[in-house]
Order: structure tokens, then C-alpha cells, then sequence
């Protein structure tokens, strides 16, 4: 009898040591996205950051006691830990006044610590602190030096602001609080540093040769001041990301697709 127990606590215990070395194996830090009922990914909602990645998110960002997301201090962009395709993605923000308020999304980003070349940014900007026009391609809302705002729909600095960004094939709408205000088919986008109507652009690449997948990333511009709530993803399609971001940005770039019709 005495035996028979002695071995049963020795497999308990081996059994405890077996459990014990299965987690400490395991990755850590594993994301599992948190999808609402009408099938949202919600990335921030006031009470963390664990769609983003730590190492973007450590130091430089912060969430004040309202829920609101904010660069406390100058550092990285923050940039979701999964890559996405095919998506709409919404927010909220918020500038504040007198302070060269500057940020942006950045989409179909492949390099996240390149976001600025990888990507496309959807410009975030106190136009009249910069003093630039609603339709400038600098403007808050732009398709940063790609496509300008065609409907002034912003709202007063300090007040809440909307996107809805829809991210599909070749297709990039910008609405700005229920308003279109960009619209932009990327396989019109062939040449290095030139847009379709012939004007330049900072791209060392054709935009239109991006990866039609990518991270998402919130801009911090010397923490300038910019708050963030109530972002959110939702897929359009079943579509897979095939690279990792760690692949240079030259062996990745493609023939820009067809226009859909």
C-alpha cells in the first residue's frame, strides 16, 4: 500500500513537472483577438493594448482615466501585432489646440519599423495650426501625398472626429464623420514617386506595388497631442496575409492588379 502511494504522489508529481514545462513552452505574450456579436475586432476600447504590439506600445503610449489612447512622450508608432488584407477599420480622435497637432493611420503597413515608406498614412492634422487648406495633400484626412481630402467634413479642434478607413484589393476609402472624403484605386498608382495625375509623391516604390496586406499603425509625432478611442476592425474577406514584415520591402513589392470593374 505504502508503495502503490509513493508512486501515485511520483506521478503527480512528474504530471505536475510535465504541465509546468508545456506552459513555460509556450509562446508568450499570444494574442487572441476579442471579436464583438456583429463580428469586430476590437482593437482599443479603453481598457488595453493587447492588439498592439509591446514593443511599440512600451514607453511612448499611455490611456488616461476617461479610456482614451494617447502618446504620453516621444517614441515608436503603435502598431497592431497582426497583419490584415481585406478590412474596414474605425476610430475616434481628438486633437488638441495650439500644439502643431500632427498623427495619422497608417495602413497596409509592411515594415512596422518603416511605417512611414511601407505604408500609406491616413493624415491626422490641425490644418489651421499648420495653416493649410482642407483639400491639401497634407490635410487632415488626406491619403498622405497621394490623394486630397475633396470634402472639407472636419470637425472643430477639440471636438471628436470619426474614420471609417475601408481597406479592400486595390480600393482605399477614407470617410471622415459620415462624409467621403478620399477614394483611391491603387493599381492607378504604376511609377516611383509619381501619382496618376502626374504629381510627385515621397514613395521610393509605386504605391500601387504594396502588398495588399499589411500591420495598422497610430502615429506618434513627438507626442504631439492626439487621443484615440473606440477602434475597431472588421474583415471583408477570407483573405490570408502571406508575409511576415521581416521580408525586405524590395522582395515583396508586385505588379499593381488590374482595377476591379
Amino acid at each position: 500500500m505504502r508503495n502503490s502511494i509513493v508512486l501515485e504522489v511520483l506521478a503527480g508529481v512528474f504530471a505536475l513537472a510535465l504541465a509546468v514545462s508545456a506552459a513555460e513552452s509556450q509562446p508568450s505574450g499570444e494574442y487572441r483577438p476579442r471579436i464583438d456579436k456583429d463580428g469586430w475586432e476590437i482593437l482599443f476600447d479603453g481598457k488595453g493594448l493587447d492588439a498592439w504590439t509591446p514593443a511599440s506600445r512600451a514607453g511612448g503610449w499611455a490611456v488616461n482615466a476617461a479610456g482614451e489612447l494617447y502618446p504620453a512622450k516621444p517614441g515608436r508608432d503603435l502598431c497592431t501585432r497582426r497583419r490584415y488584407c481585406d478590412y474596414v477599420v474605425e476610430l475616434d480622435f481628438k486633437l488638441g489646440a495650439k500644439r502643431k497637432a500632427n498623427s495619422g493611420v497608417f495602413i497596409r503597413v509592411h515594415d512596422p519599423d518603416n511605417d512611414v515608406n511601407t505604408g500609406m498614412e491616413v493624415q491626422i492634422l490641425d490644418n489651421g495650426d499648420y495653416g493649410v487648406p482642407f483639400n491639401a495633400g497634407n490635410a487632415n484626412g488626406a491619403l498622405y501625398e497621394l490623394v486630397r481630402p475633396a470634402v472639407d467634413a472636419n470637425k472643430p479642434i477639440g471636438a471628436w472626429n470619426h474614420f471609417r478607413i475601408t481597406v479592400n484589393q486595390n480600393l482605399v476609402v477614407v470617410d471622415l464623420n459620415g462624409k467621403e472624403i478620399v477614394r483611391a484605386d491603387l493599381s492607378q498608382w504604376v511609377k516611383a514617386g509619381q501619382n496618376p495625375g502626374g504629381g510627385h509623391n515621397k514613395f521610393p516604390h509605386a504605391i500601387g506595388e504594396l502588398p495588399r496586406e499589411g500591420f495598422i499603425c497610430l502615429q506618434n509625432y513627438g507626442a504631439t497631442p492626439v487621443w484615440f478611442r473606440n477602434v475597431r476592425l472588421k474583415p471583408l474577406s477570407d483573405r490570408k496575409p502571406q508575409y511576415t514584415g521581416k521580408e525586405p520591402i524590395g522582395k515583396v513589392l508586385q505588379k499593381a492588379p488590374a482595377a476591379d470593374k
